[in-house]
């Protein structure tokens, strides 16, 4: 049997491993974002699919760009589970985001964050030289 969207519930939210703590917002140089989910009426053998969308990053990219997508089929357990999206070699892109999870194609959840500016120390080592020149 297939279960239908209204039938299955699907809780998500952002954070940088298993047990930290749910956040909304990331340093651009955090090394995986993960988006965690819980499940209910979800059946063995269900595609659960994660899609990250960059809402709005400036230039980088047309808005509600898809970023990155996955494909999760959950077997034995079926009560929750994670996409991990990795550090693009280059940092992500400041701005706005979501994470869209579907089951069997249906809209179930979506969580939004933000990806925010970091410092690296070379940065701040330039500003404090050019400020003492």
């Amino acid at each position: 049997s297939v279960a239908r969207a209204d039938d299955v519930k699907v809780k998500a939210v952002m954070t940088t491993g298993p047990e930290d703590d749910p956040v909304t917002s990331f340093a651009s140089d955090t090394p995986k974002l993960l988006a965690m989910f819980k499940t209910k009426g979800i059946q063995s053998g269900t595609k659960v699919r994660g899609v990250l969308i960059a809402i709005d990053v400036g230039d980088v990219a047309p808005a509600n760009t898809k970023v990155l997508e996955k494909t999760l089929t959950l077997d034995e357990d079926t009560d929750d589970g994670d996409f991990a999206f990795s550090k693009p070699t280059n940092d992500w892109p400041v701005g706005e985001y979501r994470v869209e999870i579907y089951v069997n194609d249906q809209l179930a959840t979506t969580v939004k964050f933000t990806i925010k500016a970091v410092k690296s120390k070379k940065e701040s080592d330039k500003e404090k030289e050019s400020s003492e020149e």
